[in-house]
């Protein structure tokens, strides 16, 4: 980073919240553990503030139409964290040896079979909510004269549907339902033709129907909200969650941990978690992620899926049609027109990058001065998760005084730009047009 905050490190940020804890022997709370707990502020900071902005720049070729900026190589919102991660955080957090995906020897109060399966379950909870894991299924397979297709059980919500057949022009579905199919189309049943529309509501799950059965071979391109990958420690899996919101899977894990009738029931700080992750999914189904974009150098709008479907129909074959950067959800966009052949098309992107973490102990926080001890306060409120009870709640304070300085941040921030609130919904363009 050319521009960065150079006033404090890694190593001093660390001792001042072992400060903070009465703790700077570091005898209580690990070096590793305080580690956690300031990453963890920091990008909670920036989730709710979306203050780390970041240039980013890729070249997009015919090989794809879809990029999916979690997995792109060098992306600033790469995502990095693995389920590891969050058992060790875990572990600390209830009292337990910090071996993170590794043998559990902790109390019996817990496994990691536990706290795989409750991260799990959060985990695509958080999916589903906020839409942040979208990809483009390989092709789906239609029989001639049938309806119906199915899905493999790794799909959450199908968000687009194009039929393409062996031969012949392709198709964008418009997502509509059975009743409309009666409605308005006449003899749909009776007179297979080329499909128009499709329908998720009305069948089984992991299917969805066509109007009219297609007359031809063909396939289904089809885009869709995926289930994350299934969590096997000891091997550490990405979450397939953005890096500054893993977080809130975490929370939803502690909260079914800690509300079991069991030896480790703690309703106190169960129903604390439960209300944190509750309220960072409500936070983060309205988070950006992209701020503008340009093609080949030139400015272009970031239309919606949705938009572009409606405004540009098979806007994918299109050589003519309008350029932009088209957004189907977080991190998941295509440019438009589409590459062909040998043309490689160049994407610059503005988006609100992953929190910076430091790595080294000589390395800066980046945090400004006025942040900075907004920041120690959260990791206080982390790390003084384990002791439970009065000294738990008594740092109630001290988050609130964190929440309430990122509120005022976002309404600093709204102030500074003629079209601060168009720029920070870019990201959203899809939700909005086709609301989930």
């Amino acid at each position: 980073m050319a521009n960065q905050y150079k006033w404090i490190t890694w190593l001093q940020a660390r001792q001042a919240l072992a400060a903070r804890l009465a703790d700077p022997g570091m005898v209580f709370w690990a070096d590793a553990e305080l580690k956690l707990y300031l990453c963890e502020a920091l990008r909670v900071w920036n989730a709710l503030t979306e203050v780390f902005n970041a240039d980013f720049a890729y070249t997009a070729t015919a090989a794809s139409t879809w990029y999916n900026l979690g997995t792109l190589a060098l992306s600033p919102r790469l995502r990095t964290l693995t389920d590891s991660v969050l058992y060790q955080q875990m572990q600390y957090m209830l009292l337990e040896p910090p071996t993170g995906g590794g043998a559990w020897t902790g109390t019996q109060q817990f496994s990691l079979a536990d706290l795989q399966g409750a991260l799990q379950t959060a985990r695509d909870e958080v999916i589903q909510a906020s839409g942040c894991n979208l990809a483009q299924l390989p092709p789906l397979s239609s029989t001639p004269n049938v309806r119906r297709t199915v899905f493999a059980d790794s799909t959450l919500e199908p968000r687009r549907a194009r039929w393409k057949p062996d031969s012949g022009s392709p198709v964008t579905l418009s997502r509509e339902d059975t009743l409309a199919f009666d409605a308005f189309e006449t003899g749909h049943l009776q007179t297979p033709r080329t499909p128009s529309a499709w329908s998720v509501i009305t069948g089984p799950p992991l299917a969805f129907d066509v109007d009219t059965a297609p007359t031809v071979p063909g396939a289904y391109d089809v885009i869709s909200l995926q289930a994350g990958a299934n969590l096997v420690p000891p091997a550490a899996t990405l979450l397939n969650l953005p890096d500054d919101w893993a977080w809130v899977a975490r929370w939803g894990a502690l909260a079914e941990l800690l509300g079991r009738d069991s030896e480790a029931t703690d309703r106190q700080r169960a129903d604390y978690c439960l209300k944190r992750y509750e309220m960072g999914m409500e936070i983060m189904k309205q988070a950006n992620w992209l701020l503008t974009a340009t093609i080949g150098g030139v400015p272009c709008d970031t239309p919606s899926v949705r938009e572009m479907d409606a405004w540009g129909p098979e806007w994918e074959i299109s050589p003519t049609a309008w350029p932009g950067l088209v957004t189907a959800g977080m991190d998941f966009c295509a440019p438009c027109p589409v590459a062909t052949g040998a043309q490689s098309i160049g994407v610059s992107m503005i988006v609100v990058g992953n929190a910076v973490i430091p790595v080294l102990d000589a390395d800066f926080v980046q945090a400004s001065r006025d942040t900075f001890d907004e920041i120690l306060n959260y990791a206080q409120v982390l790390a003084s998760f384990k002791m439970g009870g009065e000294e738990f709640a008594a740092t109630r304070p001290l988050e609130q005084s964190f929440f309430k300085a990122a509120q005022e941040t976002n309404s600093r921030l709204a102030k500074c730009g003629l079209f601060s609130d168009v720029i920070r919904g870019e990201g959203q363009r899809q939700n909005k047009a086709q609301p989930r």
